[in-house]
């Protein structure tokens, strides 16, 4: 039920942290995996191990490199069945230093393109006829606010938002939506000293009851799942891998 051996592929963002993660998870599983990201950083591990994984330098932000992984992925695999929106960026300012350049950067990778990424995909998902499955990487900041947080956390609301409606309008295609909510997940980004004093402050590990910070495969788990025939009657859901953070009051 998890061999995805024929498959193909898309990570955005997957040649680092989570995005990595999920890449190895899905080539293991017999996936052909195209990872579109700025640097291959560590994507040269998958091919030297033997996996089926090309690297095409792709910058989210343009809309015609968006597209342009699309047609790659195809020309060099033959299909497209399989999208990860994993791709984002975490800069955290306070509201009075939030300017319109900066709002608008931000919404370019965690939100334009994530619609623009479902969108190539489902084209030739739909013109395939059998259906496929994205996946978009949202976060526990879209469901509980954190400080200086705001440009981020509405990214990520509009990422759960966005899922829904997708889900709703390519389901007539066979092609399901869903979105994954990490928590505080041990990745490199995550291990920067302004985002750990923020964590500090915001007491985030005291907040988790499983008391700990998620490695990196436990999201791809996820991936794994909602990509596979196990989840084959899931669509339009959101999949919480936060360490029960949300059960918390803060």
């Amino acid at each position: 039920m998890l061999d995805l051996s024929g498959k193909t592929a898309v990570v955005t963002g997957g040649s680092s942290g989570i995005g990595f993660a999920i890449s190895r998870r899905l080539a293991e599983a017999g996936a052909n995996v195209l990872i579109g990201s700025l640097a291959p950083e560590r994507s040269a591990e998958l091919v030297e191990a033997g996996f089926s994984v090309a690297f095409h330098s792709t910058d989210v932000s343009c809309p015609q490199a968006i597209r342009q992984l699309a047609d790659v992925a195809v020309e060099r695999f033959g299909r497209l069945d399989i999208w990860i929106n994993n791709a984002g960026v975490y800069p955290l300012k306070a509201i009075d230093a939030i300017d319109a350049g900066f709002w608008d950067g931000l919404h370019a990778i965690n939100t334009r393109a994530v619609f623009l990424g479902a969108q190539a995909a489902q084209h030739y998902m739909r013109r395939q006829g059998d259906g496929g499955a994205i996946v978009n990487l949202s976060s526990v900041c879209g469901h509980r606010p954190m400080a200086n947080h705001c440009t981020y956390d509405a990214s990520k609301g509009a990422v759960l938002a966005m899922t829904r409606s997708l889900a709703k309008d390519l389901s007539a295609f066979k092609i399901r939506v869903n979105s994954i909510s990490p928590g505080l997940t041990a990745t490199p980004g995550n291990l920067a000293p302004q985002l750990l004093e923020q964590h500090r402050q915001n007491n985030v590990l005291g907040n988790i009851p499983l008391g700990r910070a998620a490695e990196p495969w436990e999201i791809a788990d996820a991936a794994l799942f909602l990509v596979s025939p196990l989840s084959s009657y899931v669509t339009g859901i959101d999949l919480l891998v936060d360490g029960g953070w949300l059960l918390h009051g803060s």
